[in-house]
């Protein structure tokens, strides 16, 4: 298990998404957002990911291709952490984490790239290295999760 962190580009990297499937299992999301009556008008949001994670010396990536401003604040078990966003990922230093069940809260604003906005709906396809446009997520299709969706509109 490497201990170092990942080199961290763009995207999901083949040594990212390796490593996190060797170390993340049951993965469940739940998400909240806030619709606006305007569609030009940002979405608030929020989310919990739970997961179990098998100890190790490498920071986990969230993956959120979106700028840093639509971070307010993370959590992971409870404790506000300082964000640390590079090249489209949140990196979580493993300090903040423990081996097995963890939990990390996220408050931001939804991107908009992969969100079809009408004055009447909205919809997406999130297909696959889409769902990071929207939320934080680790955006790989062989980690299968759970979700929960609540909408205020």
């Amino acid at each position: 298990m490497p201990t170092q962190p990942i080199a961290t580009v763009e995207g999901v990297s083949e040594q990212l998404a390796h490593h996190r499937r060797q170390v993340l299992t049951d993965i469940a999301y739940q998400l909240e957002f806030t619709i606006p009556e305007k569609k030009e008008a940002d979405i608030p949001a929020w989310e919990r990911i739970t997961f179990s994670w098998k100890k190790n010396g490498t920071p986990l990536a969230l993956d959120f291709k979106e700028q840093r401003t639509h971070i307010h604040h993370v959590h992971v078990n409870q404790r506000e952490v300082p964000i640390v966003f590079e090249k489209e990922h949140i990196l979580i230093a493993p300090t903040y984490l423990k081996a097995g069940k963890n939990t990390v809260d996220v408050e931001f604003t939804a991107g908009n790239l992969s969100l079809n906005r009408n004055d009447e709906y909205l919809y997406t396809l999130l297909v696959p290295d889409r769902a990071r446009t929207v939320f934080p997520c680790f955006d790989q299709p062989d980690l299968k999760a759970t979700f929960q969706l609540s909408l205020t509109i």
